[in-house]
């Protein structure tokens, strides 16, 4: 019987020895184009200086694009500058140059470490503290507190007089008054004048309650009597008043009572304040004792401010004295 089923021709045969040589010219071809590196890795390295120079010619933070959302947004990057330093790289910024062949232009990357340590800065300087003269002088007004302190006592003293009790108690407290509505129409402080409108009140109330002028003064002479006992028994029981108020207002080690130096100053500091006080309510009593309100009245303005200014520098100056002798044992101890 005769086979007549098909037979491979020769192009079916010799397919496999032509698919061969197809590969070895592909592989010859690639090798006078790219040379001896190999296609793949030499495409990946013309794509990646091409991505470089896109991202280069970005302004810095702007996003990918022009729409600026959704999965096109580009992450928020760090600040950039005009000088730019490759993490890593340490030393001078690497120019870039646009793929437009723009000049080239360095960018410098602050990392956020930087920007924190700045913030961290710009904070301890903000915080810095502020000198116990400038604390005392904030308290008390400054010398436009101490004048508008003293003029309603100036004020009771002429007109009395010059007049009678009665007059004199409504000018005292009409200039008191003028003083807090003069500060709130310049929206100024107005504690302190609300602090001396409320303190010649009572004193006015005291006086027109009892008909003496004398009687003014009785609310001043009692704060000057309870300021000498405070500070005498402060010192008498180990808690000496003028630590706490310097603390209080300026910055001194928590454990200031437990250093033998601080505590001597500050109850030497607090004594010559008992001192003071106890001087200004003697010369007070007595003359309240004579019935001669005049004579109270300029002897309240003459022991004022001037004894308390003088306690006051003496108390700043022995302070910091003490203060930064103790800070030096400290030093040297430790």
């Amino acid at each position: 019987m005769t086979d007549h089923r098909a037979r491979p021709t020769g192009d079916r045969i010799d397919s496999s020895a032509d698919t061969d040589r197809r590969e070895v010219e592909d592989e010859q071809l690639a090798e006078a184009i790219f040379g001896d590196e190999h296609p793949s890795a030499r495409v990946a390295d013309i794509l990646a200086d091409e991505a470089a120079h896109l991202v280069a010619d970005l302004p810095p933070g702007d996003p990918v694009g022009h729409g600026g959302h959704g999965r096109h947004a580009a992450p928020e990057r760090a600040q950039v500058s005009d000088s730019a330093v490759v993490p890593g790289g340490g030393g001078d910024p690497a120019p870039v140059t646009p793929a437009d062949g723009g000049s080239p232009r360095r960018v410098r990357i602050t990392p956020p470490e930087a920007q924190a340590e700045v913030s961290a800065d710009d904070g301890e300087k903000d915080d810095e503290p502020i000198s116990i003269a400038d604390a005392v002088r904030e308290q008390l007004g400054g010398l436009r507190g101490l004048v508008e302190s003293s003029l309603p006592v100036l004020v009771f003293i002429v007109v009395n007089m010059t007049t009678s009790l009665k007059p004199a108690l409504w000018a005292a407290v009409g200039s008191a008054a003028l003083i807090a509505a003069y500060r709130l129409i310049r929206r100024d402080s107005v504690r302190h004048a609300l602090n001396g409108l409320f303190a010649v009140g009572i004193a006015a109330f005291i006086a027109a309650r009892t008909g003496q002028a004398e009687d003014f003064y009785l609310l001043n002479i009692a704060r000057n009597s309870g300021g000498a006992l405070l500070c005498a028994g402060s010192v008498l029981f180990r808690r000496p008043v003028i630590g706490y108020a310097w603390r209080f207002i300026a910055e001194i080690p928590p454990a200031w009572r437990e250093s033998k130096g601080l505590m001597r100053a500050f109850s030497l500091i607090s004594l010559v304040w008992a001192l003071m006080f106890a001087i200004r309510a003697g010369v007070q009593i007595w003359l309240w004792s004579q019935s001669n309100a005049d004579a109270l009245g300029w002897a309240s303005l003459a022991m004022g401010w001037p004894m308390f200014g003088a306690c006051l520098v003496f108390t700043i100056w022995y302070g910091r004295r003490a203060i930064a002798a103790d800070a030096e044992r400290t030093a040297a101890v430790g």
